[in-house]
Formats: structure tokens, sequence, C-alpha cells
């Protein structure tokens, strides 16, 4: 049997190997891309956990002013709420998108009151007993305009309209009218009073979102508003948002979010003396999971 020359295996096992060199090459830069994950619609929910609020508000009536109610201090409101938040979003494109969110935040409390408190047309008097709630509710409608895009970074403006609904709901065992001013040697009885107040607040924001990995996202934004509308009207808003997402599948992801909303309204009403004062503010964090299509 012929020898097969050392110099040719040699040879020959070079070249196999190259061969397989070259097969096992990934796939060009092009193929290597990770596949587009999917962003067209977008709609999460979760756990939604609210602390550190603080609301101060005054509710006048017809006689005159009424008492500055710190909700926490007055009247041991809590100061903390397990709720949820829904969020959808749709983009037309690569440039345009909107948002729809919505939550809501409820907070009660009972305390025995130390001094008289008038609200609207009545006054409770110090040493009643009160039971009073205060809720919330909050829609958000958002436009969003990219101007700027690239495989790593968004950046756009956000103009938006909050639409903030309050009811304000308050009992005491002693009560009496409030035309004087307060309740001692006046007959006192049970009694409650409500006011409810739907806001609109157009606002102004921006946000930049940023892709630390394909599947891991960072997202911070911001909105602004203020308007004054003669003596009837005047509000503020100011939100901060910052949150991390996380895609573990193509069409589900989970996210957590820190959120600081602070709100403040004045609201005269026409041809009246009676009117509304609202200086709220919360701090939220939003455990969720989103579904992509």
């Amino acid at each position: 049997m012929k020898r097969i020359p050392i110099r040719i295996t040699a040879t020959l096992m070079l070249s196999v190997s190259v061969l397989l060199l070259l097969c096992a090459q990934p796939a060009t830069a092009e193929e290597a891309q990770p596949p587009e994950l999917p962003d067209r619609f977008m709609i999460r929910g979760g756990y939604l956990y609210v602390f550190g609020a603080s609301t101060e508000i005054q509710l006048n009536g017809q006689s005159g002013f009424g008492s500055t109610i710190d909700y926490d201090r007055t009247l041991g409101g809590k100061t903390d709420y397990n709720g949820f938040r829904i969020d959808a979003a749709y983009r037309l494109n690569d440039r345009h998108s909107f948002g729809l969110s919505y939550y809501r935040v409820l907070r009660d409390s009972n305390r025995t009151i130390s001094d008289d408190l008038t609200v609207k047309d009545i006054t409770i008097a110090a040493g009643a007993s009160v039971n009073s709630s205060l809720n919330f509710d909050l829609w958000r409608f958002i436009y969003n305009y990219s101007f700027y895009r690239n495989d790593k970074v968004e950046l756009g403006v956000s103009p938006s309209l909050y639409m903030a609904r309050m009811k304000f709901d308050v009992s005491g065992t002693l009560t009496c009218s409030s035309t004087v001013g307060n309740c001692t040697g006046q007959p006192t009885s049970t009694g409650s009073t409500s006011e409810g107040l739907t806001v609109p607040l157009p606002s102004l924001g921006g946000y930049v979102n940023y892709h630390i990995t394909p599947k891991l996202t960072s997202n911070i934004r911001f909105d602004w508003f203020y308007l004054k509308v003669g003596n009837s009207f005047t509000g503020s808003m100011f939100e901060f948002y910052a949150g991390l997402e996380y895609r573990l599948f193509t069409h589900f992801a989970m996210g957590a979010s820190y959120d600081r909303l602070q709100v403040n309204a004045d609201v005269n009403k026409s041809n009246s003396a009676s009117g509304i004062g609202l200086e709220n503010t919360w701090n939220t964090v939003l455990l969720y999971g989103a579904l992509y299509f």
C-alpha cells in the first residue's frame, strides 16, 4: 500500500479545517441583528403603590372662606394606597404615536378634631368625630412626536391632556351653622357635605427612551402645565416619570416605574363666593406586565 506523504496529509487537514471554520462563521452583520420586536400596539397594567400623598383642600361656601384642610394632619388621612393602573399606546409610524392611561387613588380617614372645621356652609365643632374620604380619578390622553429615533435612543415631545376628577366627602357628629364663624354656644347636630371637581389640565412634556440592550429599555419623561384665567381659575401641574422594562418574550414584557405628580388648582364659581382650592402631591411605584403587537 502506498503511503500518502505527510505534507499532502497536513495540507488536506488544513483545508478541511479552514472549510469547517468558514461554515461555522457567524452570519453577516445584517443577519446577526436581533429580530425587530413589535411595538405597534401596547397595553399594560399592574400593581400601583401610592405613597407620600399630601393634600390640602379648601371648600368655600356662600358665607365666605372655609378652613384650609391638611388631609393628613387635620383629618388623619392615609398617605398610602394600593391600587392598579392601566396604559395603552398605538404607534402610527416612527414619528407619531398616541397613548391613554388611567388610575385611581382612594384615601379615607376617621379622626376626632381639636378645632372647629368649616367646610362649605357648615362648621364641624371641635370634639366631633369626623369621617371623610378623598377620591381621585386621573385620565390622560397623550400625543407623542419623535423628532429623533435610531436603534438605541428615541427623543420626543409630548403634548397631552390630563382629566383629574376629585370627590371629597366629610361628615361629623357635631355640626352647626358657619354664619357666625364658630360653634360656641350654638346647638349642634350630625351633618355632612361633599364636593366634586373635574379639572382639564393640558400639558407639554418631553421624553427619552434608551435601549440599554435590545430587550432592556429605560424610559424618562416629564410634563408641565400652568394656566390662569382671570379670577376664575388658576392651575398648575408637574409630573416626572422614570422606568425600566425588559422584553421577556416577543410579545410580553415586564417593568417597574417611579412617578411623582404635583397638581394645584383654585376654582372660583361665577357670581358666587364659593370655590375650591386644592394642592396635591403623591409618589407612585408601578409593577406591571405589558403586551406588544
